[in-house]
Formats: structure tokens, sequence, C-alpha cells
């Protein structure tokens, strides 16, 4: 059928609804490449919020099938919070797109301090105040001072973290250059020009972030339809709105470039082509592919394997000989991002070991010596980081493990779930540092929300229960929902001094979402 034809079949009721989705995506897009190059909306940002919200809504309840909006409409929510994260973890990320753009000249060391961050001898080192935001490097019986984020690199001074987040932050800087300079670096008047570009940079970050998450959400939605999960198109999208919304993937992925931003968008292509019942040898390349980056981008993320390990094994009839791609790209993968840790810092695990020997020169020698029952139940069950008090309706699996009919997918998806926690149980600073939140267990959240799509729908037959659940998926949200709009507060309550992280984890009187800042130790 021609395209005039079927124009000319449409009601006057489906005219109207494609005139507001134009209409609606031509405001989306204005919004978006305002945001981008002026850092305003043009418009309220608390009214592109809540209207995106109230869309949300009116998609909830139409019965019709979902319009393909809703993700821009997540997109949008996660977009207006413009509020940057105040954590110096992110600094790598966002400045990334100066750094790698060679026409820039910019070098991490034009971020320094030069009156602390700079080399000492030993006897000097030994007579400064220490402070671990501050980490010392042996160069040679010098030791070079320099901020937790910055290790010396064979060349210069290079980020600690890998760079994943900060590569896909660059390529959308240069996306965004195309039309005009969206960075416009002046290497003559380097610390002005910095002062001049950050606005900039946090405007790019926050869309980077922004985008990542909204992908994750939508891959998450298309891995819920297929089996074994096979949630209806509505049903899918109410375990994405929980996960949008309810978990940690609003108040920190969806609102900075973590690590953990990057880890939750490769974990859910991951888990969607594993799912996915297409044979095409790419699919199986970008398994080994995606695979090694996840462990790149934060090593431990090897535990986040375990459950596709044992899921390809469990078929392997079907990946015995696709997996040759799978493993030899895998393999391939890890070769090469070796060989450029290797190049950039003499180390192919690049800036995690330099950073490492760092905290043991520091007086850290064993960084996972942590009690673990203490770190445990930090991370799990404290008010104050709590994975499962900050989103309390996660808690339902194990509550009803019983009605799940599938055990052992269920118990495959809480093996990742598992390991993580064991090994940041044991991690020196297993809060995560300045965050909101059990900021390390953000990577567990899709296998979370995939655990709790496995309840029936019967358990929620009983009233009570199905009035519990209500309660605690809206305490969820209004928890999420202050870290995420309240960053400046979080930040203030993260300067509180307390004898011991656990002890502030379970100060009931000051709470990150309640928290009592007029309290002397945070003065």
């Amino acid at each position: 059928m021609s395209a005039p034809s079927r124009f000319s079949t449409l009601t006057l009721r489906q005219v109207i609804f494609l005139g507001i989705q134009f209409l609606t995506l031509s405001l989306i897009l204005f919004i978006t490449l305002s945001y981008i190059y002026t850092g305003n909306f043009q418009v309220p940002t608390k009214l592109v919020r809540y209207a995106s919200v109230l869309y949300l809504f009116f998609v909830l309840f139409e019965n019709r099938e979902i319009p393909r909006f809703r993700f821009i409409a997540i997109f949008l929510v996660y977009l207006s919070f413009t509020n940057p994260v105040p954590s110096s973890d992110l600094i790598p990320a966002r400045f990334m797109p100066l750094w790698m753009d060679q026409t820039k000249n910019f070098e991490f060391k034009d971020l320094l301090n030069q009156t602390i961050h700079k080399e000492y001898s030993p006897e000097e080192f030994t007579s400064l105040t220490r402070d671990f935001t501050d980490l010392p490097h042996n160069l040679g019986g010098k030791i070079l001072v320099l901020p937790y984020y910055l290790v010396p690199g064979s060349k210069e001074y290079l980020p600690s973290y890998p760079w994943t987040a900060g590569s896909i932050n660059f390529l959308f800087g240069k996306l965004f250059s195309i039309p005009t300079s969206l960075l416009p670096f002046d290497p003559i008047h380097k610390e002005s020009s910095i002062l001049f570009l950050l606005p900039k940079l946090y405007q790019l970050e926050k869309f980077t972030a922004a985008v990542l998450s909204t992908l994750s959400s939508f891959f998450l939605f298309l891995l819920l339809q297929k089996k074994p999960f096979s949630k209806t198109n509505y049903e899918s999208f109410l375990y994405v709105l929980l996960y949008s919304f309810c978990t940690s993937h609003f108040s920190n992925s969806s609102q900075a470039l973590w690590q953990h931003t990057v880890i939750e968008f490769f974990l859910s292509i991951l888990l969607y082509l594993l799912f996915h019942q297409s044979q095409n040898t790419f699919k199986y390349i970008l398994v080994g592919v995606i695979s090694a980056a996840l462990i790149y981008s934060r090593p431990s993320s090897i535990f986040l394997l375990s459950f596709p390990a044992i899921y390809i094994l469990q078929n392997f009839r079907e990946w015995k000989w696709k997996l040759v791609f799978t493993g030899t790209f895998f393999g391939l993968s890890l070769l090469l991002f070796g060989l450029i840790n290797y190049y950039y810092y003499h180390d192919v695990m690049g800036g995690y070991n330099l950073h490492k020997k760092a905290y043991a020169l520091a007086g850290y020698t064993d960084l996972f010596s942590y009690p673990m029952i203490k770190g445990f139940l930090g991370l799990t069950l404290s008010p104050g980081f709590g994975y499962y008090l900050f989103s309390p309706f996660l808690l339902f699996p194990f509550l009803f493990y019983r009605k799940i009919e599938n055990k052992t997918l269920l118990f495959l998806l809480i093996l990742p779930e598992l390991l993580i926690l064991l090994f940041y149980s044991k991690y020196v600073f297993w809060e995560g540092g300045h965050s909101y939140g059990s900021r390390f267990l953000t990577d567990i959240n899709l296998y979370s929300i995939l655990t709790f799509s496995l309840l029936p729908l019967d358990v929620y037959k009983k009233r009570l229960i199905k009035y519990i659940l209500i309660i605690l998926i809206i305490l969820s949200i209004g928890i999420q929902y202050y870290g995420t709009n309240q960053k400046e507060f979080v930040s203030i309550w993260n300067s509180c001094r307390y004898t011991s992280n656990f002890e502030k984890a379970f100060d009931f009187k000051n709470l990150p979402f309640l928290p009592n800042l007029n309290a002397p130790n945070c003065h």
C-alpha cells in the first residue's frame, strides 16, 4: 500500500495523535539541543520533568499499545535534574573529551593544585598531613602526591579508572561538535578556559549518562519479553519503570557518568543478546567483545559474568561452535585493552594497579581486610547505605521465593548479586565514598529487577501484600528521588564526620534521605 493511501485510511483521532507525537518529538529535539549547546532548556526544567512524568502515567493507564515515546520521557526526566553530582570520581570521564581531542592540548595535570600535587622527598612526605583523597606514588626515590583519581602514567598523569565512560563521553562530544565547536579550548589560557568550559562539560556528561541509562532501560524492556521471562509489552514496561525510578539506576547511573552507568549499559545489551533467538554470528562476536569491555570497565564485573557463563554452559548445544567466535573476540578484546593499558600506564591493569600501590604507600596495604559481616550489613540493610533500604521492594523475591516456579533461574540470577555483595563487603571503602546509597551495588540492579520479575502475579492477590508492595514502591521512588534532586544536601551529609563508616551507616538520627545537617559532626 502506498503512503498516501495509508494516510487516507487514518481516522481523525489517529491523525491528531500522530500530530501530537510529531510536535512532541520536535519539542524534545529542541529541548535536548538547547540544553547541550546553551545549558538551558528554554522552558522551566520542572515543567519538562513533570510533563514527562504525566506522560508516563498516561502511558500506564492507556489500554492500547504503549507509544515509543515512553523512553524519551524517561530520558527527559533523567536530564531535567541539572544539578551536578559533587564527586571527584567523575572528573576523569568529565574531562576525557578534552584530553582525547589532540587538538585541544589539554592534560590532566592542568587540573592540579601545584602547591600540593607535586614531588616530595621521603622526609617532606612524612611530615605532611595525610588525606586519603590525595595519594602518594613512589617515583625513583621521590614521592609524587596526586589526587586519588589520577595516577602517573608512562608519559603523563592519567585517570586511575578505565576510559570506557570517558571514551563514550568523547564520542558524544564529537557528535555535537559537527555543526559548531562544543568545547572551544584555549591551550594558552588553560585555567580560564577550563573554568569557562566546566558548565558545558557538566552538560555533556549529564546528557551522556542520561542516554546510556535510558538505553539500559530500553534493553531491559526488550529482554523481559524474551523467554524465559515472557512478559507482555505492558508488564515489561511496568518493570522498566521500577528499574528506572525505584533503584540506584535513577539516583546514581542516570545523574552522572559513573563507571556503573557504563556497566549497566553494557550488561543490559549482553543479557538481551544472551536471550535473543538470533543465530547471527555477529551476536556471538558481540557477546565476547561486551564481556571483555565489562571486565575492562570494572574488573569486579567478572562476577556479573557468572550468570551469562553458566547460561551458555547450560545451552552448550546452541552455542558450541559459535562459542569459538565469542571466546576468540573475548580474548582479543582483553588483549587489546591490556596493550592499551600497558602503553599508557606500563601496567596491563592500567590505573587500578598503580592506584592500589598508592593506597599501600599511604598505609592501606590490604584494601580487602574489612570485617565481612559489617560490610554485608552496611551494604544491604543499613539506613545509611543499605541497598534493600533504599529500594525495599526488592526484598519481595527473597520473602516469597517459594512462589517462584523457575528456581534454577532464580538462583542463577541471585548468584552474581551475591558474589558482588560478598566482594565489596570486604572492601575497606565498602560505602562507595562520596555517593548516595550502596553505589557499588548499582551494578546488580538489572539482576535484581529480573529476579523481582520472576514473582508470579498471584502473589499480589492478597490485599495486604499488594498494599505493602505499593507502599514500598512509593518509598523507593521517594528515596531515589531525594538523592537525585537534593545532591547538595547529600554531599553535606557525606561530609559529616564519624569514627567509622559503619557508625555512619547506622546513625538513625541522621539519614542521607532525612539528613540532620545541624548535627555537631556536620559542621
